[in-house]
């Protein structure tokens, strides 16, 4: 019929209409079975259904709903909310939203943010960030990093003595003491916490005092160093019982760590004061001139030296000799334990023996370290050549050095004139002579011209 019936049938159809009504009727009860083609209204209920439908819709809602769905969209929304939700999601979003959470999330995300947020939170992160913060915070902390930074920041930290408050019954260093305190050091002011416990809160309230520091708000330092120039004179202490007048100039003279206050008044024995060890960059050889006179390697390295360690320390025996001990070269290699000379294996002149040799360790042509000043020169040809053309023959090594002349020379500590052979060859030979020996035919001549007042030359007679 055209028109609609005042009463629904008893019995709806088992299956919808593939067409809307023009008109459609209110029924009681919604059918069991959407719609094959659902029909669009011009006004919209003003109240949402009981019940959410179980696929989302093609297109948001103008409104959020009360609860949120069961199950996340699909895709989200291009825009983010005006307000953010009460619980976190479980996944990032692509875009920040324009204003932080009232809650930090219970764990840390599983990638840093692009950009730092504009405010420290209220607890630092168990991990440091990739970048530096631009601001330095307000105060240090109690404990220090497990590694240090690649680039020191600069700290204007004042130094703050220690003040008595009565208030707390104990003592603080904030640099929040009053005006006639400040005034007057020597009097109210402390370097140590134990020295103004034990100054202002002696007695029951002493221990107390001491449990009172650090607070929260305040820092970690409880002693102050001060160079010991009254006492052993060998760095920085912090006993709290500097001069008077140290505490009255408690900003030049006292410091707030070790290293501080050994950089300002020990910076010529840093690391004794300091008790640290340096690191060595030029190696371990360096010059004991306050003991053995040589080079030698590690031990008790002057304190002076680590500070120009390109010019003291060398990597090699070999290098601090030659920088150090050039004038006896040949001693100061040989001086180390277990030390062995190479050599640059060139070659220089003997002049005591008039033959070139080289520079090395070991036996023969090797004749030892050639000194600083001695010249070298890559073959003995050309440093026999060079300095000792006269005397070539013996200088290259020649038989006439292993053998000697067979003619005859004085030997003066014995009165007589020998044979210039081995001692090997005969009962007259006395050794190959030596390049300034004059050498004579015989032995008579010999013994005529350079000892006739000895009769047994000739005779071999007493």
């Amino acid at each position: 019929s055209t028109n609609p019936t005042s009463e629904p049938s008893s019995d709806p159809s088992g299956q919808p209409s593939a067409e809307p009504s023009l008109s459609p009727s209110k029924s009681a009860q919604p059918s069991s079975q959407p719609s094959l083609s659902p029909s669009l209204s011009t006004n919209p209920t003003s109240e949402p259904s009981s019940i959410p439908s179980s696929q989302p819709s093609s297109e948001p809602s103008s409104e959020p709903s009360s609860e949120p769905s069961s199950e996340p969209s699909s895709e989200p929304s291009s825009e983010p909310s005006s307000e953010p939700s009460r619980q976190p999601s479980s996944e990032p979003s692509s875009q920040p939203s324009s204003e932080p959470s009232s809650e930090p999330s219970s764990e840390p995300s599983s990638e840093p943010s692009s950009e730092p947020s504009s405010e420290p939170s209220s607890e630092p992160s168990s991990q440091p960030s990739s970048e530096p913060s631009s601001e330095p915070s307000s105060a240090p902390s109690c404990t220090p990093s497990v590694a240090p930074t690649e680039a020191p920041s600069r700290s204007d930290k004042e130094v703050f003595l220690f003040y008595p408050e009565w208030t707390e019954n104990g003592c603080r260093s904030d640099g929040e003491e009053d005006d006639f305190m400040a005034l007057n050091p020597t009097l109210w002011l402390s370097s140590t916490l134990e020295a103004c416990c034990k100054k202002f809160f002696s007695g029951y309230n002493y221990e107390t005092c001491l449990k009172k520091y650090p607070r929260d708000d305040d820092d970690c330092i409880v002693k102050l160093y001060y160079p010991d120039w009254n006492g052993s004179n060998e760095g920085c202490i912090s006993d709290g019982k500097e001069p008077q007048y140290m505490l009255s100039n408690y900003d030049y003279f006292l410091s707030s760590t070790l290293e501080e206050c050994c950089e300002n008044f020990y910076n010529w024995d840093l690391y004794s004061c300091t008790g640290t060890a340096p690191t060595l960059t030029n190696g371990e050889y360096y010059p004991d001139w306050e003991n053995s006179d040589t080079c030698v390697k590690g031990g008790d390295v002057p304190e002076y030296m680590f500070h120009n360690q390109n010019y003291y320390l060398s990597p090699t025996l070999q290098e601090c000799c030659e920088k150090h001990y050039h004038w006896k070269l040949n001693e100061c290699v040989g001086s180390s334990p277990g030390a062995v000379y190479v050599g640059t294996g060139k070659w220089y002149v003997d002049w005591e023996d008039s033959i070139c040799i080289q520079d090395c360790d070991g036996a023969s042509p090797c004749g030892g370290p050639a000194e600083t000043w001695d010249e070298l020169y890559s073959s003995r040809e050309q440093c026999c050549d060079l300095h000792l053309s006269w005397n070539k023959d013996e200088c290259n090594g020649q038989s006439a050095v292993d053998t000697g002349t067979l003619k005859w020379y004085v030997k003066w500590s014995a009165d007589t004139c020998v044979q210039d052979c081995l001692t090997t060859t005969s009962a007259d030979c006395g050794g190959v002579a030596d390049s300034w020996e004059q050498l004579y035919s015989s032995k008579e001549s010999c013994c005529d011209e350079r000892l006739f007042w000895v009769r047994r030359c000739v005779t071999n007679q007493p």
